[in-house]
């Protein structure tokens, strides 16, 4: 085989040592990652793919006025508490990343520990798989106060979407997950930046904030699915509106391919994702994607 094919891409043809590569390696850009801070994770197990996890969801339970003249008293008497609707999360993705450093790479770069750099970097692609699945379940949200595609985000619509969620009885520890465009757009609001109604307004937390008229966190990630060449489904949601369930712990292997002179390290790891509870979260339209 050519030397050309064993070495880096940007080596020239046929030269053994044909540049000095820097010892120092710049990383990627990375997306802020926000499953995990407004997903659930409380079915986190050691499951294989296939298995499947039933979550009931009990009844809301009613009374009837007392009696004491009457032998069918307890009429009344609630004998299940689990009859209403459930939820299940499934283990439907087995997901792989491999790397591998060939001997000729290894030693002409002079970067030390590149594949473990290499393996890094993987498994922070394994972890930006599972959260893109995640949240593209945000369409999936049934709570009201959408609006239109390409929108411009307003506390019209944030008073809207919170209306909705109030008027259901969702529980108040919401969250918002938004892109850059939202983020930029609460910017201009100045219900949500100045220190006449906020006391930690959103310029001082950088991407991530919180909006204090609503005791609501604001999470910004470019992690977000677009459902037409203009924005992006954001969200406010409840935890309990998507349930994620990983493998734990993600496997890492580490051999050495002969045939292949090379050393490769392979992340992979079982999960599911599901919206277990769809009325606790409210998708909503952004500006830009």
């Amino acid at each position: 085989m050519a030397m050309a094919t064993r070495q880096p891409s940007d080596a020239l043809t046929a030269e053994l040592v044909p540049v000095i590569w820097s010892s120092k390696v710049l990383h990627h850009t990375e997306s802020s990652l926000v499953a995990g801070e407004v997903m659930d994770l409380s079915w986190r197990s050691q499951l294989a793919i296939g298995d499947a996890i039933t979550i009931p969801i009990d009844v809301e339970l009613t009374g009837a006025a007392v009696t004491v003249t009457s032998d069918t008293v307890m009429t009344n008497l609630k004998t299940s508490f689990t009859t209403g609707s459930t939820a299940s999360i499934t283990i439907t993705t087995w997901w792989e990343i491999p790397v591998s450093v060939d001997d000729s790479v290894a030693r002409q770069t002079q970067v030390p520990g590149l594949l473990e750099k290499f393996a890094k970097n993987a498994a922070y692609g394994w972890r930006k798989k599972l959260d893109g699945d995640a949240t593209a379940l945000f369409s999936s949200l049934t709570g009201t106060g959408n609006g239109m595609d390409g929108q411009t985000f307003t506390d019209d619509l944030l008073l809207t979407i919170m209306e909705g969620l109030d008027e259901t009885d969702i529980p108040p520890e919401r969250a918002m997950v938004c892109d850059p465009s939202t983020l930029a757009d609460l910017r201009k609001i100045d219900k949500f930046m100045s220190f006449d109604y906020s006391s930690n307004p959103l310029r001082l937390k950088g991407y991530r904030g919180r909006i204090d008229p609503y005791g609501l966190p604001v999470y910004m990630t470019n992690n977000l699915t677009s459902p037409s060449s203009v924005g992006n489904y954001g969200a406010v949601l409840h935890k309990e509106a998507i349930a994620m369930t990983v493998q734990s712990p993600m496997d890492v292997e580490k051999w050495r391919e002969e045939r292949r002179h090379s050393w490769v390290i392979n992340t992979s790891g079982f999960y599911g994702v599901d919206a277990i509870r769809p009325t606790f979260g409210t998708y909503f339209y952004t500006r830009s994607y």
